[in-house]
């Protein structure tokens, strides 16, 4: 029975590889665009981590036939599916908050969508170059070539390291590697098993099942390694206000934000530590000086730290910032500007065009590149403003050896759409890459405590207002991604590629 079943399934496999084989490119440029929706599902708030390496196994049996234009279209294909399906909810940023009508919202994302998508075609023609003259055939060149493409968007025209396969992992077997490399090794370990198991049934042979279950068992035990020691623990509160986004900016409606915020914390039990969202005071610290000194007396009154997110103004422009009160000692300047929501390319050709672009907000400035970081007592803090905790680098290097992250943000921008999900499981990656407990304040959601694994351990119910109390653990030490960041990852990648060049030329 074992010899008719193992013939009839060999049978099966040869059968589908004739299929796949003849298929023409059209059908298979369909598959890859598909393939890249289907990767979505693995992402918040779906989590459906498989559907990542099933993406990934039908893009890479797909595509394997296919090299030069026709490689970088399957590739542009797959970024189109990806992308539509994963970054749809700019349109409700551009509408429903920036003013446009819907079509031109609408044809503002697609554009958008269209032309980062081309961003993975650089990485189909490396590939198909390093298949035909890397010199080493069972390289794995697609999860070498994958990796560095995520890398080459985490910069690119400032970046938009957005929809990286290792997010779908964090809490997964693959998330382990994140302490060891970050996001990308974590993405690597996801690809290489795609790639492996592709090979493998194209052309079987009896090494990769052994590399296959070797991968798996390594990934489990360095999920046991502890590379932080536990450090104490700070009690902090959360507040999330849920003010409207339309409504917020209006001079009249300050005092009923500052209100919004305050009420919340009147019942608040004995804390260490408050911190408001991003943005949580409606007015420019210059014009709101006696304000910010009732909160700056209340902190000191209570014996704690407040973090509240305020923006500034001078003679050069605007600032998104959080400013510490109270316990909390400091100010930090946000750095990466997301650019059309906080800066504008071509400025003078896009004003006016609609009113999204002529915003206050889309015309700030960044913050010095090094900044000392916020201290509460003895404790450094590491704060990211919003999409600042997408850049894992400007992350990592923040404060050398941080008791604590902190992140604020305001998702109500995203409105109902699956982006606020995204950026939490961005968040929570952020933790376990630097073993940091996090903690997540926005205004409407999610408002959330990370744990230094990238576990969320407590949250709040989106569009209500409420307080996140918890006590959270600190940490001390560094994990080797904390020490190193991406450089030892991508400089290994290159040096490989390039011996493999050299190697095929001698």
């Amino acid at each position: 029975m074992r010899t008719i079943g193992g013939s009839i399934c060999s049978r099966l496999l040869v059968a589908a590889q004739i299929k796949l084989a003849g298929l023409g490119f059209k059908t298979a440029w369909l598959i890859c665009v598909l393939a890249g929706s289907l990767l979505v599902g693995s992402f918040a708030p779906f989590g459906y981590w498989l559907l990542s390496l099933i993406s990934l196994v039908a893009f890479c049996a797909v595509s394997a036939g296919f090299k030069g234009h026709r490689l970088a279209a399957l590739h542009y294909g797959f970024a189109l599916g990806l992308f539509g399906a994963g970054v749809a909810w700019i349109y409700v940023s551009i509408h429903t908050y920036g003013g446009a009508s819907s079509l031109l919202a609408g044809g503002l994302t697609a554009l958008f969508i269209l032309l980062w998508s081309l961003t993975f075609i650089p990485q189909g023609y490396v590939l198909s170059y390093l298949r035909d003259r890397g010199g080493w055939p069972n390289a794995p060149w697609m999860a070498m070539t994958w990796v560095l493409g995520e890398w080459f968007r985490g910069w690119f025209l400032t970046g938009f390291p957005w929809l990286y396969v290792g997010y779908a992992h964090t809490g997964t077997w693959a998330g382990h590697w994140a302490p060891i490399g970050g996001v990308l090794l974590v993405g690597f370990v996801v690809v290489l098993l795609a790639e492996l198991l592709v090979r493998q049934w194209r052309a079987p042979n009896h090494w990769r099942p052994v590399v296959v279950t070797g991968l798996f068992a390594l990934s489990f035990s360095i999920g046991s390694l502890e590379f932080v020691d536990r450090a104490g623990s700070l009690k902090v509160a959360g507040i999330q206000a849920n003010l409207d986004q339309h409504t917020k900016w209006y001079p009249d409606q300050f005092l009923s934000n500052l209100d919004a915020h305050t009420r919340l914390m009147v019942d608040l039990p004995e804390v260490d530590l408050v911190v408001w969202s991003e943005a949580s005071f409606t007015r420019f610290a210059h014009q709101g000086q006696a304000s910010l000194k009732q909160l700056k007396d209340w902190a000191d009154a209570a014996g704690v730290g407040l973090i509240v997110g305020l923006p500034m103004a001078d003679e050069a422009g605007y600032y998104n910032t959080v400013q510490g009160l109270g316990l909390a000692e400091g100010r930090y300047v946000k750095r990466h500007l997301v650019p059309f929501g906080e800066f504008v390319p071509m400025a003078s050709v896009l004003r006016g065009l609609i009113q999204f672009f002529d915003l206050p907000m889309s015309r700030n400035q960044p913050g010095p590149a090094v900044q000392v970081p916020i201290r509460l007592g003895a404790h450094e803090l590491s704060l990211s403003i919003c999409y600042e905790i997408t850049d894992a680098e400007l992350v990592r290097r923040t404060a050398q050896n941080p008791a604590l992250l902190i992140t604020v943000s305001n998702d109500t921008w995203f409105g109902a759409s699956i982006g606020p999900e995204q950026h939490l499981q961005i968040a929570a990656t952020r933790a376990a890459e630097l073993a940091r407990s996090v903690v997540r304040v926005t205004n409407n959601g999610v408002t959330a405590l990370i744990s230094h694994e990238g576990d969320v351990l407590a949250r709040l119910p989106k569009n209500e207002p409420g307080v996140l109390v918890q006590s959270v653990p600190l940490y001390t030490g560094q994990t080797p991604y904390s020490r190193f960041g991406q450089l030892p990852l991508i400089v290994l990648l290159f040096g490989l590629m390039v011996s493999a060049l050299i190697r095929n030329r001698l």
